[in-house]
C-alpha cells in the first residue's frame, strides 16, 4: 500500500469523513482513488503536494468524464475533495478549496457531457482553462516535496533499542532548559513520564523508531493506548496533546525528525484535545467502553442506537476483539492481575454460597441496650 492509499484509508475511518452525508460518504472513496490517481499521472503531485491550477485541471479532466459516473457522484465530488484536504492539512487549504469551488459548474458541465473541458471546447479550451504548463517551475519543487520523506526512512536500520533509550534519556536531560517544554501544566517529571511512554510504546507495538512514524498508529498511542495507561494520572491525560506538540517541536528542532514527520505527528494530535480531556473525566474501565463505542461509530454505526450498535458488534466480533486486544496490548501484565482479582473474588463467593448449602441467610440486626429497654417499657405499658 502506497502512501496516498494509507491516506485515503485513514480518511475512511476519520471524524472528518463521519461529518460527511450518507452520499458524499458512498462515493468517497471512489472519488479519491480516482483523483488521486488522475492527479499523480496528469499533475505528478502527491495529495499533500496539489496546488490550486492542478486541482483546477484534474476536476475537468477525465477524472469526471467517464459515462458511467452518476449525478450522485457528481455532487459528492466537491465537499468529499475539500474534506479530505482538511483532513490531510496541507498548507494550501483555503486556496485548494476556494479552487474547488470555482471550478465546479465546469466539472459539472463535463460529468453532463460525459467530455473534458478540451474536449467541450476545443481550441477555445486553452483560453477558457489554463493549460497543464502553465506551472512548470512549481511541480519539480512538489514532486520534491512528495517524496522528502524517503532520507528519513533510511535512518531505519540506524536506530535500535539502545539509540532510541538513549534519545529518551537526552530528551528528559533537555527537558529543564528547552523552552518547548516550558511553562506547561506538567510538572517536569510528569512530562518526562508521557514523552517516554508515548516514545516507548511507538516502538513496543508498532516498531516505529522517530522518523518513520505513521499516523494511525500515533493516533492508536496518543490516543487510545496512553489514556487506558493504568499508571497515568487524568491530569496527564488532559496533557497527552500538550506534551506530545513539545516533543514533536524538540525533535523537529534537532534535526531528529523531518519537516514532513513534524506534519504528520502535528495532524495526529490536531483534534485530540477534546476526547482525551473527556477521557480523563471516566475511570479506567469507563474509558474502555467509550474508545469500543469510538470505534463502533468510525464504522458508521450509530452508537446511540443501542440495538444497531450490539448487531454490528455480533456481526464483528473478530474485529471488535482484535481492536481491543491492541489498545490493551501494553498493559497485559496488569489485565491478568485485574483477572487474576475477579477470579478470586468470583471463587471466594462461590465457596461461600456452598457452605451455605446454596442458602441464603438473613441475620437479624442486633438490638442495643437501649432499645431492649424500651421494647420492654412498651410491653409493659400494653
Amino acid at each position: 500500500m502506497n502512501e496516498q492509499e494509507e491516506h485515503v484509508k485513514q480518511f475512511l475511518t476519520s471524524s472528518t469523513y463521519n461529518q460527511l452525508s450518507a452520499n458524499q460518504q458512498k462515493h468517497a472513496q471512489d472519488i479519491l482513488v480516482r483523483f488521486n490517481q488522475q492527479m499523480t499521472n496528469e499533475q505528478h503531485l502527491a495529495d499533500t503536494a496539489w496546488t490550486p491550477q492542478a486541482v483546477k485541471e484534474v476536476m475537468v479532466g477525465d477524472f469526471i468524464a467517464d459515462p458511467a459516473l452518476t449525478n450522485q457522484f457528481g455532487i459528492a465530488v466537491a465537499p468529499v475533495l475539500k474534506a479530505y484536504q482538511k483532513f490531510l492539512g496541507v498548507d494550501q487549504l483555503k486556496e485548494i478549496v476556494q479552487a474547488i469551488d470555482d471550478q465546479r459548474a465546469n466539472m459539472n458541465a463535463c460529468r453532463k457531457a460525459h467530455k473534458t473541458w478540451a474536449q467541450l471546447h476545443g481550441a477555445d479550451a486553452t483560453e477558457e482553462q489554463p493549460s497543464p504548463v502553465a506551472e512548470p517551475t512549481t511541480k519539480p519543487t512538489q514532486q520534491a516535496q512528495s517524496v522528502k520523506v524517503q532520507p528519513t526512512k533510511q535512518t531505519k536500520t540506524v536506530w535500535n533499542e539502545e539509540k532510541l533509550a538513549k534519545l529518551i534519556d537526552q530528551v528528559k536531560r533537555d527537558m529543564p532548559a528547552t523552552p518547548e517544554f516550558q511553562h506547561q501544566t506538567l510538572s517536569l517529571g510528569e512530562q518526562q513520564y508521557v514523552v517516554a511512554e508515548f516514545l516507548n510504546l511507538m516502538h513496543q507495538e508498532f516498531n516505529e523508531y522517530p522518523g518513520e512514524w505513521v499516523f494511525a498508529d500515533l493516533q492508536r498511542v496518543l490516543g487510545m493506548m496512553m489514556p487506558l495507561d493504568p499508571a497515568i494520572t487524568p491530569k496527564q491525560i488532559k496533557n497527552i496533546v500538550p506534551t506530545a506538540q513539545a516533543l514533536f517541536d524538540y525533535l523537529k528542532q534537532n534535526g531528529v525528525i523531518t519537516m514532513d514527520q513534524y506534519k504528520v505527528g502535528m495532524k495526529a494530535i490536531a483534534n485530540m484535545q477534546n476526547s482525551q480531556e473527556m477521557l480523563a473525566s471516566l475511570s479506567r474501565k469507563e474509558r474502555e467502553t467509550q474508545l469500543m463505542l469510538s470505534f463502533i461509530n468510525s464504522n458508521g454505526i450509530d452508537t446511540d442506537d443501542v440495538q444497531a450498535a450490539e448487531a454490528w458488534m455480533d456481526d464483528h466480533r473478530d474485529e471488535v476483539a482484535a481492536f481491543m486486544r491492541t489498545l490493551l496490548n501494553p498493559w497485559r501484565d496488569y489485565e491478568h492481575q485485574q483477572l487474576v482479582k475477579r477470579q478470586e473474588a468470583a471463587r471466594r463467593r462461590a465457596q461461600l454460597s456452598s457452605a451455605n448449602g446454596g442458602k441464603i441467610t438473613h441475620h437479624r440486626a442486633p438490638q442495643g441496650i437501649k432499645f431492649s429497654k424500651k421494647a420492654r417499657k412498651k410491653r409493659r405499658r400494653k
